[in-house]
């Protein structure tokens, strides 16, 4: 039972192993963002822009996004948060998406603790990645999720299938990687209603932008 049990497990491996070198070897149409992210919303609900930033070269070279945006944004009360969306088109030089679980030890912030959480939009429920990370003395809430069309994903295997079978059945392999970013020092559970009431204020702007 055990050797039968091993068979399949090594058989499946390696036909996603097969499956993955297929898609990354050939070549997949550029697909065009639906809408520049330089014409996303500054202001939704609440909330005005404060602030946008623009990668330097060296950043954007290991990046390699096909379009961008990382802005902050306020609200009335005061609260503070970060977007960032980095939109991938698939084609030759559009890079793949760095997950923030390697690209933010490496800039000093350690993982406290992870789960999935979801918002509810109207009739969506739509799940997201909810991870607290700490530097020193200060924590930061990170809320983020990948996109391929419709599908949204909030881990690094389900992002990798869903590109497989995306090139596989529509020769394309573009993909998207949303996330807010919310000081949770003082006060966690604040800080998630925080990044959630921003989540339902400019869900719809970030699916207007999104190619389906």
């Amino acid at each position: 039972m055990h050797t039968i049990k091993s068979w399949r497990f090594y058989l499946l491996f390696a036909l996603l192993g097969i499956a993955a070198f297929y898609v990354y070897t050939r070549s997949e149409a550029d697909v065009p963002i639906s809408k520049p992210l330089a014409s996303f919303p500054q202001k939704a609900g609440d909330w005005t822009m404060t602030g946008q930033a623009r990668f330097d070269e060296r950043v954007l070279a290991v990046l390699l996004p096909t379009d961008y945006l990382s802005r902050s944004y306020e609200d009335s009360k005061g609260h503070r948060l970060s977007i960032y969306i980095g939109f991938h088109n698939g084609g030759q030089k559009s890079g793949p998406i760095h997950s923030p679980k390697q690209c933010l030890p490496g800039s000093g912030w350690n993982r406290f603790e992870q789960g999935i959480n979801k918002v509810s939009i109207g009739e969506l429920s739509i799940p997201y990645v909810h991870a607290i990370y700490q530097k020193d003395t200060e924590k930061q809430l990170f809320l983020y999720w990948f996109q391929v069309r419709d599908a949204i994903l909030t881990n690094e295997y389900a992002l990798k299938l869903a590109m497989i079978k995306n090139s596989v059945l529509s020769n394309r392999r573009d993909s998207a990687f949303i996330r807010l970013s919310v000081m949770a020092t003082d006060n966690e559970e604040q800080a998630t209603q925080i990044g959630e009431q921003f989540i339902r204020d400019f869900y719809m702007a970030i699916q207007e932008a999104l190619p389906r």
